[in-house]
């Protein structure tokens, strides 16, 4: 699946440890956008009034202060064209504040990760192919907690999420080079060794013999998992 949009630069503004933890595998990786985390409405003033723009901020409404209704409004007067996405726990009166004040659209978190794609998509005015966005059984919390405990870094997790997407297969160089690069692997390129000796290490650090991955000379790599009992998706 290919949905990039890398030259959007989203910006999060929460203190929770899960949730940014989560967005930031989803962007970072997924959706391969420029992705920032400030903690605190102060922090959060002083990036929308930065040199480089912000076109998508996200707001966790935590309901212990009224100054995240503020940014929300500071946010849209600011810059009216960046897109406002407030993320609220479930209390209904947060939402109707929210959108109010001047939010483009309220998420009730935690929500799934393929609506929120598709409802980022669409307030940007990106177009949205179906396939890319399948509402089967989702992945990517799976994704981003193996990347988070084994402190995998954004290019290691890249790998990692295309070995994990064809578990038990054979993932050649030239698919991890299309996916992560986009363009063709090239004869005596090492990068992708390198990357897998790293995560290979990662990976027995965390999870022991539980997750492995295997390399198939001249073909490519293959990741192993024993059992879902390993994962604590968020």
């Amino acid at each position: 699946m290919e949905v990039s949009q890398s030259s959007v630069t989203s910006l999060l503004v929460s203190s929770e440890r899960k949730l940014t933890q989560l967005l930031s595998y989803f962007f970072k990786v997924v959706l391969k956008h420029n992705f920032e985390v400030v903690e605190g409405m102060k922090a959060a003033r002083a990036r929308l009034t930065g040199p480089d723009s912000v076109q998508v901020i996200f707001v966790h409404l935590s309901g212990k202060s009224l100054r995240e209704m503020d940014l929300i409004k500071a946010a849209k007067l600011q810059n009216s064209r960046c897109v406002v996405i407030a993320l609220n726990a479930g209390d209904p009166k947060l939402s109707v504040d929210a959108f109010f004040v001047g939010a483009d659209d309220v998420v009730v978190w935690p929500c799934n990760l393929h609506e929120l794609a598709v409802r980022l998509f669409v307030r940007l005015g990106q177009s949205v192919d179906r396939r890319s966005f399948p509402t089967g059984k989702d992945s990517w919390q799976i994704e981003a907690y193996i990347a988070d405990r084994a402190g995998l870094t954004t290019s290691e997790a890249q790998v990692m999420r295309l070995l994990y997407m064809n578990e038990g297969e054979i993932v050649s160089r030239d698919k991890l080079s299309l996916a992560v690069d986009a363009r063709p692997w090239r004869y005596g390129d090492r990068k992708f060794d390198v990357h897998i000796a790293k995560i290979r290490k990662k990976l027995l650090d965390s999870f022991g013999s539980e997750i492995s991955v295997s390399t198939t000379r001249s073909s490519g790599y293959c990741l192993v998992t024993k059992g879902s009992d390993i994962f604590d998706p968020v």
